[in-house]
């Protein structure tokens, strides 16, 4: 370990790397290890920056020891894990998996996310808190820099454990300003705290993700501290308008003044979202008994029992979209996937429509378990009923049935590999299909050996067949496009909604 100040190229077994970052607390650099050969985040803390009347080194060093042993027993996805501690000379470690991604923060300085992303995250975040208050490990410093979002968009909380150890500081007060704004009234006040210490500013990330503007602002850290204590913030509908009155009345309650009225636990502020997340922007219908039996008559859910059905419309929402609507918008992130009661939809990639759905079909589930911006847009031909699931929501129905549906999202995620590769074999060898006699779905790669007019595998139909009038390329209406393209074999590998 080198001296203090410049740039360590070892600590114990882990070969630094490069600078992630630094804050009040310490240093965060990419690490290997040497000994499993894995990336990791090592975060660096010198003793010398720490309180000696008042907090003398023993003291330090069994909190710190205390802290982040408890913090290391978390086992949680959207929590980032601890894998070691430790102390090398006036050096202290925290070595902790390395999340590909960028800060919450990042991502709302270059644009932020949509109201139901927003929802999304939190919903997660709420899940992960729960966990940790379940095991006794209260967070105390949630806010944007503490949070990740993974390439896959997976969010996940950072610094449990090290949030109790900030007070052996020397420059306390000067750790504080970067937080102030997310700190409960509890923590202002020097009050007694708990868990709602986190659901409270859970609110304010919350608050910031739906607005872009923190709820309590003064012109310096004290009029910050006081406005916490004595003001009520503006609801964020009233910032942003597609905000709806539950998400308000959802932070409202995350800000209360008072521990008391806020969430009881940070699983029931998840339930609450959880409700958000089941009204998504399209019209939503009642729970009807007539809609689940619907479902019963597709070959989709033939292997669905009764309860398991109900299980899983109750998990999502009916919702109904007119002709010209979007179901799915192209490049937009969100965890939803739909299943085709009544009506018919089209797959739009730009310009060009690549195909249609009928009902029985379920589409979307790829982009929303890869949890991956939207590559196409799907738009109602005419009116339609659908299923709207979020699987976010899905991941918490029985195992068995979550089995059930992954093995459709399997199934059409092979036969759209199927369907590839015997595109590119034609391209290889040359074979050109005859105009308007498509024999081989496009979609699951099914083999008719004789023209399809309708997918008696996947429901789909195929562009080109001369038979069916609704098979003709169409153009949508609006500013969104003012031309149809020819489609070609190269387009189907753009093709993840």
């Amino acid at each position: 370990m080198e001296a203090e100040g410049s740039k360590p190229k070892r600590v114990k077994r882990y070969d630094m790397i490069r600078p992630l970052g630094k804050g009040g607390m310490g240093k965060v650099y990419l690490a290997m290890d040497r000994i499993i050969r894995r990336p990791v985040a090592v975060k660096l803390f010198s003793l010398k920056r720490m309180v000696n009347p008042g907090s003398p080194k023993e003291k330090v060093l069994r909190d710190f020891f205390f802290e982040t042993q408890t913090a290391g027993a978390l086992l949680h996805p959207n929590i980032v894990v601890i894998y070691d501690v430790g102390k090398t000379g006036e050096i202290l470690y925290i070595v902790m998996e390395f999340v590909y991604g960028k800060t919450l923060l990042q991502h709302q300085r270059s644009g932020g996310f949509s109201i139901q992303k927003s929802l999304e995250i939190a919903y997660e975040l709420a899940l992960a808190l729960d966990y940790a208050h379940s095991k006794g490990v209260v967070h105390r410093d949630i806010k944007p820099e503490n949070i990740i979002v993974s390439t896959q968009g997976v969010p996940k909380i950072t610094d449990f454990g090290i949030a109790r150890f900030r007070k052996h500081l020397k420059k306390q007060r000067h750790a504080l300003v970067g937080s102030s704004r997310f700190m409960s009234p509890e923590q202002v006040l020097g009050r007694e705290q708990d868990h709602r210490v986190d659901i409270y500013q859970m609110g304010v990330v919350l608050y910031e993700l739906l607005t872009r503007q923190a709820p309590f602002k003064g012109k310096d850290v004290q009029e910050t501290l006081s406005k916490i204590c004595a003001e009520a913030p503006l609801p964020p509908g009233r910032i942003n308008p597609e905000v709806t009155e539950a998400v308000d009345r959802i932070v409202e309650r995350c800000l209360d003044k008072d521990p008391g009225k806020r969430f009881s636990t940070a699983g029931e502020l998840a339930g609450r979202l959880g409700e958000c997340l089941k009204s998504g922007v399209h019209r939503g219908l009642a729970f009807d008994r007539d809609l689940v039996e619907r479902l019963k008559k597709f070959q989709l859910f033939a292997q669905f029992t009764e309860t398991e059905l109900d299980e899983m419309a109750k998990a999502g929402e009916f919702v109904t979209c007119g002709a010209g609507e979007y179901v799915i918008r192209e490049n937009s992130a969100d965890s939803d996937f739909f299943v085709l009661l009544e009506g018919n939809v089209k797959v739009v990639k730009g310009a060009r429509v690549l195909s249609n759905f009928l009902p029985g079909s379920c589409f979307g589930e790829i982009g929303a378990f890869a949890r991956r911006r939207r590559s196409a847009s799907v738009v109602a031909v005419e009116d339609c009923t659908l299923l709207r699931i979020n699987t976010l929501l899905f991941n918490q129905l029985d195992p068995a049935l979550q089995l059930k549906m992954l093995q459709i999202v399997v199934r059409d995620l092979a036969n759209l590999v199927i369907s590839l590769d015997t595109e590119i074999m034609q391209l290889t060898a040359g074979a050109v299909p005859r105009e308007g006699m498509v024999t081989v779905c496009p979609l699951c790669g099914f083999d008719n050996e004789a023209p399809i007019e309708v997918c008696p595998r996947c429901s789909v139909i195929p562009y080109g067949y001369e038979a069916s009038p609704r098979s003709a390329p169409e153009t949508l209406t609006g500013e969104e496009n003012s031309a149809t393209e020819e489609i070609t074999s190269g387009d189907l590998t753009d093709w993840a909604i």
